[in-house]
Order: structure tokens, then sequence, then C-alpha cells
């Protein structure tokens, strides 16, 4: 896990080095479901790109068992709850697909490889998203 880590650490920074990174990726997520486009219509996205781009950092450093990660997943976990955000878990696979997407266009050394690797990084925090739901 530590080698598909380090991959995916490299991925998205010179994803987000791209500006319109962000703006992608809330594009494609909105046009991923319609559900999506509903719990989102009264979002500050500006705000929800920051967030997002702590979260993602967190996904990243959360199967290595780092303690600020941990913690930070876990309020997404509490926070997306049926009694909170109701994020009900398969809405998830539509914010990873939407990653990738916007992944694909933005990391010039994203493949097939790298993106099973994201995918099974960032796995390990949505399971444990999901269990809380």
């Amino acid at each position: 896990m530590k080698e598909e880590i380090s991959k995916v650490r490299l991925s998205y920074g010179r994803a987000i080095s791209k500006r319109q990174f962000m703006d992608r990726f809330y594009e494609f997520f909105m046009q991923s479901s319609p559900i999506v486009a509903r719990k989102l219509a009264a979002t500050d996205i500006e705000k929800q790109q920051e967030l997002l781009s702590q979260a993602v950092n967190m996904v990243i450093l959360f199967p290595q068992g780092n303690r600020i990660a941990r913690n930070a997943i876990k309020r997404i976990r509490e926070s997306h709850q049926r009694d909170g955000l109701d994020i009900k878990p398969e809405y998830y696979s539509f914010w990873v697909d939407s990653l990738a997407t916007a992944l694909a266009e933005h990391d010039p050394d994203f493949d097939g490889e790298l993106e099973q690797a994201w995918r099974k990084v960032v796995q390990d925090a949505i399971d444990y998203i999901i269990e809380g739901y």
C-alpha cells in the first residue's frame, strides 16, 4: 500500500497544481447524478473546494494510520451519517468516479494503473465513512 500512497500523493500534487482541477471535479461531480446536483445546489462551491482539497489529503493519509487524518475522516463520517447530511453509501462511487475523471484530465501521468492505485487508497476512508452510515 505504501507504493500506491506515494504514487497517489504525487498524482494529487500534479493535478492540484492546475487551477482548474477543483472546478472540473465539481463539474463532473454535479453531472454525475441528479441526486448529487440536488445535494450540492445550495452549497458554497468555493468553500467546498477548499474543504475538498483538505479532505483528499486526509483520505490519502488515512490508510497510513495518520492520527490527524483519522480524526478528519471521523468528522466526515459523523457529518455524512443519515442523521446529518444523509450521504448514502451508493453516492460515494459518484465522488470517486468524478475524482478519477478530473485526475485523468489534469495529471499528465494518469493511466489505468494509477487510477487503480487511487481507487485502492481512497477506498479505506470511504469504507470507514460508510460504516458510520
